[in-house]
């Protein structure tokens, strides 16, 4: 009886011994698992802290660059608001100094007879008939055939009409028929040529003032 006894005994202690060997396992496998599971999700949280950050800085560096550009906008239109008034500027002083040519007689007399022949010639008709300023009227009415002659010579008649031409200086020359008209006055030189005026204006302008620029900068 007491060698089966101790045989129980000792297959409890076994069993125990077992259990408890195995309940150790357990705990350390559930040890590890936890520190696993904790370590998954502080690696999870550090990734979503990185992405977030990542996120952020890329919309910050959005933000700066459409600031930047928005601002560069601004500038480059406030710079073509100037440089445009700029160029205004100075064809507003083309068109004074054109009013001053047509208040000098010697020099206006020598550009009103090329203005006429150009005229003139362009049309390329016998009979022909000039409209001209108020001012100008009442310089060349007495002696109208003469500047014809001089400019012209005896084949190409020319008439003064009697009602005045709007503008500052120079001519309209029409063909009798009125089906071809040349205006020679100084608005429409101008408009002919006020895209050509104007990036002529701008070239100069603008690279005197880049040379100027470099010399205070340098």
């Amino acid at each position: 009886m007491t060698t089966e006894s101790d045989q129980v005994k000792a297959l409890q202690q076994s069993i125990l011994e077992r259990a408890r060997e195995l309940a150790a396992e357990h705990i350390a496998q559930g040890g590890m698992t936890r520190s696993k599971i904790l370590e998954d999700a502080r690696e999870k949280i550090k990734l979503m802290e990185q992405k977030e950050l990542l996120a952020a800085r890329v919309h910050a560096d959005r933000e700066y660059h459409r600031q930047v550009q928005a601002n560069e906008l601004r500038i480059q239109a406030e710079l073509d608001r100037n440089r445009w008034g700029l160029v205004q500027a100075v064809m507003d002083k083309l068109y004074r100094r054109l009013l001053e040519l047509q208040q000098d007689d010697q020099r206006y007399h020598s550009i009103f007879k090329l203005l006429l022949k150009q005229a003139a010639d362009s049309i390329g008709q016998p009979d022909l008939i000039a409209s001209i300023s108020n001012d100008d009227l009442s310089r060349y009415h007495d002696n109208w055939q003469a500047i014809v002659q001089d400019c012209c010579g005896d084949d190409v008649n020319i008439k003064l009409s009697p009602e005045a031409c709007h503008c500052s200086g120079g001519l309209k020359l029409l063909s009798e028929q009125g089906d071809v008209m040349i205006d020679n006055t100084f608005e429409g030189i101008v408009a002919r040529r006020e895209g050509e005026l104007q990036r002529l204006i701008f070239e100069r302008l603008f690279a005197t003032l880049s040379t100027e620029g470099s010399v205070f900068d340098g």
